[in-house]
């Protein structure tokens, strides 16, 4: 699981730097833990803008540590800029902010003073009320300590739930995936088919073209043929119809000797007529 921490931002006017330092010591224990990251404008690296750094880092920030003092009220920048981004961070519930009152002063009717400080008593950590200041800069620690085991408890939820869902979209995502190669292997097999299919209607046109050209060929056989059969039968037609005048020419001449032989026979006839009178007489 990824690992959880708290990013704690330090916003603090630099006259206040050794108690800065001092409260990052008391937190220690829960670096050691890696349970916080803190960070403040002493971090950003030669060559680095420092508004750009100082503005993502309070940007990121899930706890923002107003180190108050009457220096930090004093400062524009600390007022104006860090303390009124934080406070809008921490009414959209992006952050948590925590004013700790360093050193006395005034701060009772300023925006921040609606918001629970440490230490707990609202004393200054500075102020003869501690018999030292270690003693309230362990308090303020202590309490740290608690909001941030909260808020790693609702972090390690969060990211719990969020682990969840991601695993769930995962499998989802695995079997999306699955789907997606067996539709890949059908999309596959599709191609084939319509290549396979494309071949075939490939080979069918070119028989079809095959086809064609001797559907024409034969055409041209069929009607050269034709014109020879046309040309024997136009032959044949004018031999029988000689053969019809020859045939009409024997009629006629068979006609003739029919009639001569009439003629002979009734010729014949009146000769043997004849040789019969001749004989009788």
């Amino acid at each position: 699981m990824e690992e959880v921490h708290i990013n704690i931002f330090f916003a603090y006017s630099r006259e206040d730097s050794i108690l800065r330092e001092r409260l990052d010591k008391h937190l220690s224990g829960l670096k050691r833990k890696k349970y916080i990251n803190t960070w403040f404008d002493g971090k950003i690296e030669p060559g680095k803008e420092w508004e750009k750094e100082i503005d993502a880092n309070l940007s990121k920030a899930d706890i923002i540590l107003l180190l108050i003092s009457a220096d930090f009220i004093a400062s524009d920048y600390c007022y104006d800029i860090e303390m009124k981004k934080a406070i809008s961070r921490h009414e959209r519930g992006d952050a948590v902010i925590i004013p700790i009152i360093l050193n006395p002063c005034d701060w009772s009717d300023l925006p921040f003073s609606k918001i629970q400080g440490l230490p707990q008593n609202g004393k200054p950590i500075t102020s003869t009320h501690w018999e030292n200041s270690e003693i309230a800069f362990d308090e303020v620690a202590r309490s740290i300590k608690e909001i941030v085991e909260n808020l790693l408890t609702t972090k390690n939820k969060h990211l719990k739930a969020i682990n969840e869902v991601l695993y769930e979209k995962d499998n989802e995502l695995k079997i999306t995936l699955l789907q997606l190669e067996d539709y890949s292997f059908e999309q596959e097999l599709v191609r084939e088919s319509i290549q396979d299919l494309k071949r075939e209607k490939k080979n069918l046109e070119e028989k079809i073209s095959a086809l064609k050209e001797s559907s024409e060929d034969l055409e041209k056989s069929l009607k050269q043929n034709q014109m020879i059969i046309e040309k024997i039968i136009s032959k044949e037609q004018v031999e029988v119809n000689k053969l019809r005048t020859e045939k009409d020419k024997l009629k006629i001449e068979i006609e003739k000797y029919k009639t001569e032989i009439i003629k002979l026979d009734i010729k014949k006839t009146n000769v043997e007529e004849d040789i019969k009178r001749m004989k009788n007489n």
